[in-house]
């Protein structure tokens, strides 16, 4: 019998692996992470505050981890319910109506934070750039080299079942 410790670290893996294919098999998954990429970004340019940037990552986790659920809730309802059924549209609606009021919501703080620093956002940058521009160029290649990896390497053709769920979509 192994030692508890291993389960524990396995639990990890379970759980990396279950990001990884929601990311190969979700495109709105990738969405959000891309757009997390660009808010990371754009807020280092504008130098946000501690405080703002610990609401950004709340919100970042909340959509990622809500999109990661409705993720799990459609992969279940397909499994349970291979025919169309009212409750299963229910459930797949449901869930990706959480997932909707907490990507609203992040809309919401996104304005909060970031329409104050439009207006500095030119001098912002200009200084950042005075300051590194090789760091500035190293931030816009990440962000570069995210995009490319999230939207061309990480994408799977198709639901890792093959063909469309009971609803008619192709995952």
């Amino acid at each position: 019998m192994r030692p508890r410790k291993y389960a524990f670290l396995r639990a990890f893996r379970y759980a990396g692996e279950g990001i990884w294919a929601a990311l190969r098999t979700q495109r709105n998954l990738r969405v959000h992470v891309t757009v997390a990429l660009l808010v990371t970004c754009f807020g280092w340019m504008v130098g946000l505050r501690r405080w703002e940037w610990a609401a950004i990552l709340v919100t970042f986790g909340m959509v990622i981890g809500l999109e990661l659920v409705n993720t799990a809730v459609e992969a279940l309802v397909d499994l349970a319910s291979p025919r169309y059924h009212l409750l299963a549209k229910l459930a797949k609606d449901s869930a990706a109506g959480g997932v909707l009021v907490a990507a609203a919501a992040a809309v919401g703080l996104g304005l909060l934070v970031f329409l104050p620093a439009l207006g500095n956002f030119g001098h912002d940058f200009m200084v950042r750039w005075r300051q590194s521009p090789s760091l500035v160029i190293a931030v816009l290649v990440v962000l570069a080299l995210g995009y490319l990896v999230l939207w061309t390497v990480v994408p799977q053709k198709e639901h890792p079942e093959g063909g469309q769920n009971h609803f008619g979509e192709t995952h």
